[in-house]
């Protein structure tokens, strides 16, 4: 599956999401981090069209999102 998003062009590849920008930057996201970028969009949603409707946005909380603590846990 593949969108334009403004300048970035978006797809759905079996390892996750990938984000590219016509300068050729690319993001390959894995799923959780494209999980987590969906949830953190949905977390600012009414934040973004008050932006766009020159609105002053309402402060929202913020979520942290952990994606996975074992992986750090490995490295160190």
């Amino acid at each position: 599956m593949d969108a334009i998003i403004g300048r970035y062009q978006v797809g759905l590849k079996e390892t996750g999401l990938i984000l590219q920008h016509e300068a050729g930057i690319a993001f390959d996201l894995t799923r959780e981090e494209s999980l987590a970028l969906f949830t953190l969009l949905h977390a600012y949603y009414e934040p973004l069209l008050a932006l766009k409707d020159g609105l002053e946005p309402e402060p929202e909380k913020v979520i942290r999102v952990v994606i996975d603590d074992a992986k750090e846990n490995e490295q160190t």
